[in-house]
Order: C-alpha cells, then sequence, then structure tokens
C-alpha cells in the first residue's frame, strides 16, 4: 500500500471535497482519499497509485495541484 499527498487550490466547502473524493476515488488503484479543507492537503492510499492521473482527476474535478508533498 502507498500513500500520496497533494496540495491543492480551489476546495473551499464540504461539497468540493466531495466532489474531488468522488473524481479521484475513481482513478484506477485508489483505496480511500482523505481531504483537508482548512489546508488543501489530499492524501490519496491505494495500490500502484498513478500520480499523472490522480492530477488529472483533481484537474477535471475542477481543481489546481498546487505541489505533489
Amino acid at each position: 500500500m502507498t500513500e500520496q499527498r497533494y496540495h491543492v487550490i480551489g476546495m473551499t466547502c464540504d461539497r468540493c471535497a466531495g466532489a474531488l473524493e468522488t473524481r479521484v476515488g475513481s482513478v484506477h488503484g485508489v483505496l480511500s482519499v482523505g481531504i483537508d479543507l482548512d489546508s488543501g492537503a489530499v492524501t490519496v492510499t491505494g495500490e500502484a497509485l498513478d500520480g499523472s492521473r490522480i492530477c488529472a482527476a483533481i484537474t477535471e474535478a475542477g481543481f489546481e495541484v498546487a505541489a505533489v508533498l
């Protein structure tokens, strides 16, 4: 099991977090998505995670990846 963390810009409410969690959660290999609205941190846990696909899912959900942590 691996974990990847991202700093995401644009999440302002629980609805934003829910949309992002759904989109990122649909990426192959993702088992869980943890979101901290206050810091903008998104923690993705899973097997054989593809960072480029996760970043694409974040962007497709309408948010910006500021950094991979």
